[in-house]
């Protein structure tokens, strides 16, 4: 795994102010929201204060990611509702989460709300070192905001070639946009490092080439089988499974950043990023821009109706009849729609009654991978349960699917049941089953034999075994073992008390047989008529 090549920032001064890092994603499904909520949670294990913003007016689902459940919104805060305590949402590894995508393209602040803003900002600056705004995938004039006044930023793409041209066409218009940041590319999905390696330099090659513009290598993330259990966990997947393929490259991507990023002078602020996005920007007059190379009839009816002041439906004439029959850009096209939606929402407060037939029609039609469809699924789940604060579906109607989708698989069933165990085990801290109550209560069942008893009987004979380094005896038997060795004891004292009876037996017809010879003696002296003294009596 390479490091990444940030350039070297040397600084004597202390940081000041948080950091700001925008993750962007030119095309929805390369992953970016996965990377920005796995970066975050792996820099918070590096004891790190970590919050991540998120401006995703899309598809949005950090919080569904996370397993986080939101129910207070930003603009809560602005209207004096809620606090920014209220709506700054915590994980497990203590990353704060904020949606702030209903600030984007809404309503313009006033003062009173800006006041209010201004403090819960500097509250939420004083908590965190580090803010990573995840951002919509598209081409918008916000989203081109967000990235131009951030000090740093990672461009999420993967090796999908419909991926990599829309990367390429935002890199264009940021150009055009004269963009003097510093960006830098996060290969996602890959099959390995060669082949992260390979996508990153094909990718630099045509942005200088064609652009005359350097982009920076900011690491990969390669694709691992873990990934898909923790979005079903709703975890990161640093803390499902921080040794996998996949968090040793997010956790070196985190390492990084605070190394080299965190190395910085001092950051921008969040407070003051944040006034900066909300003062207006010099106006851009970006199709024109683009026009001085590529030149087409709709831009001089643009230009022309500057100054003529045609209608509304005169211009949507004019631009439908340019895009039947004019090669237009297609990029530049979808950046002009994003912008224009954007404006009719922020004109009228809603998006076009066109919009449902239109989204139905967009369903049908993509061409969806899989995971782009797992990320949809997932998003509007989270929205379900955001605004009416309770899931799509009850945990029995959760249970009935996966039960129905996992027939006759017995692996994958195995899998997810250890799935349920070791979430449930991370959460309460003790096992789901009690294993001797899930044991007696199987051998109840009338297919357990006796045969399987005895196997059974057996192993467990092992594994004591195993466990003690001496056979498993039970109570009984232990009792049996003490009271034969205390019965071997006894008969050993047995023996040594009759050898000691045997000896004092022996002595005693010592000393009888020396009193029948003292007898003799005296009887043969007494015979004999020799006076016997006192003392040679005692002597004998």
């Amino acid at each position: 795994m390479d490091s990444l090549h940030f350039s070297e920032q040397h600084s004597a001064d202390a940081q000041l102010k948080p950091h700001i890092i925008v993750f962007a994603g030119a095309k929805s499904g390369v992953g970016k929201t996965s990377v920005v909520a796995n970066v975050a949670a792996a820099m918070a294990m590096r004891c790190k204060r970590v919050c991540v913003l998120d401006v995703d007016t899309g598809l949005s689902n950090i919080n569904t990611l996370l397993g986080l459940r939101p129910a207070h919104r930003l603009e809560q805060v602005l209207c004096g509702e809620k606090t920014i305590a209220e709506v700054l949402l915590k994980t497990g590894e203590d990353v704060g989460v904020v949606s702030a995508a209903s600030l984007i393209g809404g309503t313009p602040v006033s003062a009173a709300q800006m006041t209010k803003l201004t403090e819960a900002l500097t509250e939420l600056e004083a908590q965190f070192d580090y803010f990573l705004i995840d951002t919509a995938a598209t081409h918008t004039e916000t989203v081109l905001r967000f990235i131009e006044l951030a000090q740093s930023t990672f461009l999420v793409v993967s090796g999908d070639p419909a991926a990599l041209t829309d990367a390429f066409a935002l890199l264009k218009t940021l150009n055009a946009r004269q963009y003097s940041g510093s960006l830098r590319v996060v290969v996602n999905q890959a099959v390995d490092y060669p082949a992260a390696t390979d996508t990153y330099r094909r990718f630099a090659a045509v942005a200088e080439k064609c652009l005359q513009l350097k982009v920076e290598y900011g690491g990969f993330v390669i694709r691992d089988e873990n990934l898909p259990k923790a979005v079903a966990l709703q975890m990161s997947v640093v803390d499902l499974a921080a040794n996998s393929p996949a968090s040793r490259c997010l956790f070196a991507l985190a390492d990084n950043i605070i190394k080299h990023i965190g190395s910085e002078t001092a950051g921008t602020g969040l407070l003051d990023y944040w006034q900066a996005l909300l003062t207006p920007a010099p106006f851009k007059h970006t199709v024109a821009d683009i026009a001085d190379s590529e030149p087409t009839a709709a831009v001089n009816s643009w230009r022309a109706a500057d100054k003529t002041e045609l209608s509304v439906s005169e211009l949507s004439r004019r631009l439908l009849s340019a895009m039947k029959h004019q090669l237009l850009d297609q990029p530049e096209l979808e950046r002009f729609t994003g912008e224009f939606v954007e404006a009719y929402c922020e004109q009228f407060g809603r998006f076009p009654n066109t919009f449902k037939p239109l989204f139905y029609r967009w369903l049908e039609t993509e061409n969806y991978a899989e995971p782009r469809l797992i990320e949809l699924v997932t998003t509007l789940e989270a929205l379900q349960a955001m605004r009416y604060q309770r899931p799509m579906f009850s945990l029995e109607e959760n249970a009935a699917r996966l039960v129905a989708q996992l027939q006759g698989q017995r692996e994958q069933h195995k899998d997810l049941v250890e799935q349920l165990c070791a979430a449930y085990r991370q959460s309460f801290h003790e096992e789901l089953f009690d294993a001797e109550q899930v044991l007696l209560a199987r051998m109840q069942a009338e297919e357990f034999t006796e045969q399987r008893f005895e196997e059974l009987l057996e192993k467990l004979r092992d594994s004591f075994q195993a466990r003690f380094k001496r056979p498993y005896q039970s109570r009984h038997e232990l009792a049996l073992a003490s009271a034969v060795e205390a019965l071997n004891v006894m008969g050993v004292d047995q023996q040594n008390l009759q050898d000691e009876i045997t000896m004092l037996m022996h002595g005693f017809q010592l000393l009888g047989s020396r009193r029948e010879k003292l007898l003799t003696a005296l009887n043969a002296l007494q015979n004999s008529g020799l006076p016997l003294a006192a003392s040679a009596v005692r002597d004998n």
